[in-house]
């Protein structure tokens, strides 16, 4: 019988699409969570309430574990994640040698995001760490494209920023990867995975109007700043690394569909 593939940050946007993967290879989940299980919870993974930073029952998620998927991540105290990622490496290395597979975004060393420095910064913990690693930079998910547009769109006339592009990807194409990357030897920094399309903000807030059956007046507004210099010049996109296979075009419908 195979070992279990330990996830973190199993309860997020990816991290429950890369539990729902696992048990779809017939792969064996476990999940280190902050919470108790409940039923919203995913359903025939191996749960273990724990924390990364305090270190509670981190070294009963890591025993005897094949590889770690790491998606934990607190968008709101990022330093945290810093030191909950020396945690799990250590606190690994005590038992073993899994495969650490750190899941990270594309243009983290180019676009001057204080979240974005956080993240590099645990690229290079991950590669210091002492475990056998790969590191897979993402593209941002359709989920954030289309919260970025529902928050634009609350007003009449929807501002958008000039000249911006993403290559939006499904979560499920990104927890495809992973896994695949989890059950393989370690690669290191491995090609950046992006969605099927490059794609300008006005075709994608153009797509979710045209799914929600609904009109809208749109305004390119320009954004100066460091930040958004860097996305103009494409640093969040990989147009040669089109992984995804599910378009924005198509999640809006499965999104539409589910939501009624």
């Amino acid at each position: 019988m195979t070992r279990p593939i330990l996830v973190t940050g199993a309860t997020g946007t990816l991290g429950r699409a890369v539990v729902a993967e696992l048990l779809e290879r017939d792969r064996r989940p476990r999940v280190l969570s902050r919470r108790a299980k409940n039923s919203a919870d995913p359903g025939s993974a191996q749960w273990v309430a724990g924390d990364l930073v305090s270190g509670e029952r981190v070294a009963d998620a890591v025993a005897d574990v094949d590889a770690i998927i790491h998606c934990a991540t607190d968008y709101r105290q990022m330093d945290n994640d810093v030191r909950g990622t020396r945690r799990l490496i250590d606190t690994a290395l005590l038992g073993g040698s899994p495969h650490l597979v750190f899941a990270s975004i594309v243009g983290v060393d180019r676009i001057p995001l204080k979240m974005y420095r956080f993240k590099a910064g645990i690229e290079e913990v991950v590669q210091r760490g002492g475990l056998p690693w790969s590191v897979q930079r993402i593209t941002q998910f359709h989920d954030l494209v289309l919260a970025i547009l529902r928050n634009a769109g609350r007003f009449p006339l929807m501002p958008l920023p000039s000249g911006l592009q993403f290559q939006p990807i499904d979560t499920r194409d990104a927890a495809r990867r992973l896994v695949d990357l989890a059950i393989g030897e370690a690669s290191g920094r491995v090609p950046d995975a992006g969605g099927p399309l490059v794609q300008t903000v006005e075709d994608l807030a153009q797509q979710w109007w045209a799914a929600a059956g609904k009109k809208r007046r749109m305004v390119a507004v320009p954004v100066p700043g460091k930040v958004m210099r860097a996305y103009r010049q494409g640093w969040n996109l990989t147009p040669d690394n089109e992984v995804g296979t599910v378009t924005f075009e198509e999640f809006l419908t499965r999104v539409i569909r589910r939501d009624g």
